[in-house]
């Protein structure tokens, strides 16, 4: 399981005190809001330790200050980051959810045989694309009931319903 969580992306600046817009990727803010330090992941893969020193909301916006970065013209070097956090700092989960990240690495199982791995999950129309590596090719898997089951955790497994899907 993955330590780090992406939570949300960071917009643009707000106003003239160094405020980001922030955009929540589950739709809910509640856990945003308790932040005091997370993990900026730009574009090219880098990676920067950030520090909550303010959060507030603007009608519907949520709005975040980050130490160091106390002009709109510094906070801007932060626009369109993902901004990870620790998995104990993430939203809570309802019964019978899951991260997404927690999808990565489970071995993909058809009538009780391996089949492939999850190597990725990218967004589709409908639902979320499971990317699975079978034999070094990559197959899109459609994250829905009807073409796979619930994944199983504790077995670290997801079985595939249609095996026509990976060219079985």
């Amino acid at each position: 399981m993955q330590e780090l969580l992406s939570t949300a992306t960071i917009g643009r600046t707000h106003g003239v005190e160094g405020f980001l817009k922030i955009y929540s990727l589950s739709g809910e803010y509640a856990h945003l809001k308790r932040l005091k330090s997370a993990v900026a992941v730009f574009p090219d893969g880098k990676e920067k330790l950030l520090s909550v020193s303010q959060v507030r909301f603007q009608g519907d916006l949520l709005l975040m200050k980050f130490s160091g970065y106390e002009t709109p013209e510094s906070a801007r070097l932060l626009s369109g980051a993902i901004l990870k956090v620790k998995r104990e700092d993430a939203r809570k989960l309802r019964k019978g959810e899951y991260y997404i990240a927690d999808l990565y690495g489970l071995s993909v199982v058809f009538n009780g045989e391996k089949v492939g791995t999850v190597k990725d999950v990218s967004d589709g129309a409908q639902a979320p694309l499971l990317q699975v590596e079978r034999n070094g090719k990559i197959f899109l898997v459609p994250n829905l009931p009807v073409f796979v089951s619930a994944p199983d955790f504790g077995k670290g497994e997801i079985e595939l319903l249609m095996g026509d899907l990976l060219e079985l």
